[in-house]
């Protein structure tokens, strides 16, 4: 059985760079995730393919693919989620205000902050 990680002490940084590499291993997810969305996609039109032309082999596997499709894609939901909530976590355990950092930006906002920090530095 697998030990629970000890991150007592962990720095700041070392915080940080545990939810970027768990941001990226999350992205990598995603794309598993749409091409489980895919093969649910090719299942179902592969099954009904098979059932206007009487074609047994075509419907099984559709069937089969819409099964094993619509499975992995509950599980990389629900992964991915929990996965984003971890990290939202570690990220406020760090100090980094999350619903800051994910708030949309204009691009005039983004102008307007950078002109800010451009007055501040001189």
């Amino acid at each position: 059985m697998l030990k629970p990680l000890d991150t007592s002490g962990w720095s700041r940084q070392d915080i940080i760079r545990e939810a970027s590499m768990q941001s990226a291993a999350l992205a990598r997810l995603g794309v598993w995730k749409r091409l489980a969305y895919s093969f649910v996609a090719i299942g179902f039109i592969l099954g009904l393919w098979g059932a206007n032309t009487s074609n047994t082999a075509a419907m099984v596997g559709g069937v089969a693919c819409l099964v094993i499709g619509g499975f992995a894609s509950v599980v990389l939901t629900v992964g991915t989620s929990r996965g984003k909530k971890n990290v939202e976590a570690m990220l406020t355990v760090a100090g980094i205000d999350v619903d800051e950092l994910l708030k949309p930006r204009s691009k005039a906002d983004v102008e307007r902050a950078r002109a800010e920090k451009n007055v501040k530095a001189r």
